[in-house]
């Protein structure tokens, strides 16, 4: 029974809501809904303006709108790249979205929107929407640096480049690929919290579609890759959408279905890691042999 604040009017000096009238309740358009309601989280997307820009493999720096499928970009602060292997949200002519512009001491500028999530000191990623001047985040360099200043701009265009590890250093701070769609960066069913952030069910979610991409190769998943009208992947829409529908729903039905796909999804990305790190596998069959050999001298004695 919410409603965004430009829903609220004056009429003779009083606030009317639409959402107020129909739930009884004093009207407060700051909040944007009811008095005594908790904020809606931020709106606007869930992606990095074209301005921001990336470190790409033998190309230096270069903007987000410049990037594509394949382009091996900085990651983290061990120096890794790690191919572009899709986008959760390409387009270059979007109208204007609003995206807030996270300045450090030694950083030009990174603008993502509210959502999105950035990594503070500690290595947590939280929403954009939460920092605040003399915050500290994480840089390419594996330090910290400081928030300076934080401002809202207006660009056209939204990008959200996906890697394998779900991060990418943007105007050399760390963040995420990923976004939360609640106000917290952790995921609550029914009202509940559960010990699960959204980068965390980012890199999880994605499992299904980077081993796709792996066993094809990133050209053939390029070839696939197609965008709805407002430059969102068919590979994020309509589960995004189902993700929203469950968390619409009473705790009950929302945690049984949620960890059942996430019980599968979890399946979906061990064979991931199996298949795209022989060492991992080497190792999973190692530990296999050896308590299987724990267990027979165990029988004998």
């Amino acid at each position: 029974l919410k409603v965004l604040a430009s829903d609220c009017t004056t009429s003779g000096g009083s606030v009317n809501c639409p959402c107020c009238n129909c739930c009884e309740a004093p009207c407060d358009c700051d909040s944007g809904g009811c008095a005594g309601d908790e904020p809606s989280p931020p709106t606007g997307g869930f992606c990095f303006s074209g301005e921001s820009t990336v470190d790409v493999l033998n190309k230096g720096t270069v903007k987000m709108e410049d990037l594509k499928i394949g382009d091996k970009v900085l990651v983290g602060v061990d120096g890794k790249y790690e191919p572009i292997y899709s986008f959760g949200h390409f387009d270059t002519s979007v109208v204007k979205t609003e995206f807030l512009q996270i300045r450090t001491s030694t950083s030009s500028g990174l603008e993502m929107t509210p959502n999105h999530l950035i990594f503070m000191q500690g290595n947590e990623a939280v929403p954009a929407s939460s920092i605040k001047v003399g915050d500290k985040v994480m840089m390419a360099s594996g330090k910290t640096d400081t928030v300076v200043s934080i401002q809202e701009v207006k660009r056209t265009g939204i990008f959200a480049p996906f890697t394998s590890s779900g991060t990418i250093v943007t105007n050399g701070i760390l963040s995420s690929s990923f976004a939360t769609i609640q106000k917290s960066h952790y995921v609550s069913l029914g009202g509940f919290e559960v010990p699960l952030t959204y980068h965390q069910l980012g890199v999880v979610f994605e499992s299904p579609h980077r081993l796709l991409c792996h066993l094809w190769g990133l050209d053939e998943c390029a070839r696939y890759e197609r965008y709805d009208e407002g430059g969102t992947s068919q590979w994020v829409e309509k589960p995004m959408v189902a993700f929203q529908w469950l968390l619409e729903q009473n705790i009950v039905v929302s945690g049984i279905l949620f960890f059942i796909s996430f019980a599968f999804l979890c399946m979906i990305n061990l064979i991931e890691m199996l298949v795209v790190s022989p060492v991992y596998a080497m190792c999973l069959m190692a530990a296999f042999v050896a308590d299987r050999r724990r267990r027979r001298v165990n029988k004998m004695l």
